[in-house]
């Protein structure tokens, strides 16, 4: 999770802090940055979010957008991009995303073992009301493009 804290000045405003600025996320365009600039060992598809809602027993009324993108099952590569409705359904949608992940471990570690390392450095980062979850094959470079979308960049 990204903690951001804002440092006010008594210059021009009169010795007020300045209003802080709402962050903003374009939820599509995130989404698509992530499953087309991150590399996957399988092809991923974009999937309904009713799927979604269902696969991660999320209350459909908690989000606001969602864009998600899922492997065929081979691996355990998976995107999605979240804007919830407030504070309290960021953290459902929190809670469901690492119940998402230790589900995830337990499948895959009698089968695809290997999946289970990459699920441990799955990227989980939220800011104002948006959430990230991302199983790219580099955790680095998944984390590194985070950062940079939840910078405005």
């Amino acid at each position: 999770m990204i903690i951001m804290s804002a440092c006010g000045s008594s210059g021009a405003t009169g010795g007020k802090a300045p209003a802080a600025s709402v962050f903003t996320m374009d939820v599509s365009a995130a989404g698509e940055r992530l499953y087309k600039e991150l590399e996957y060992r399988d092809t991923l598809e974009e999937l309904d979010p009713a799927i979604v809602f269902t696969l991660l027993g999320i209350n459909e009324d908690d989000v606001a957008e969602v864009k998600c993108y899922f492997s065929s099952g081979a691996t355990a590569e998976e995107v999605i991009v979240f804007k919830a409705t407030d504070a309290k359904a960021l953290e459902a949608l929190k809670t469901a995303v690492s119940e998402r992940i230790e589900d995830q471990k337990n499948v895959y570690v009698s089968y695809a073992p290997q999946e289970v390392a990459y699920l441990k450095g799955a990227i989980v980062q939220a800011k104002g009301d948006y959430l990230i979850y991302c199983v790219p094959a580099d955790s680095q470079a998944g984390a590194k493009l985070t950062n940079e979308l939840f910078a405005g960049r």
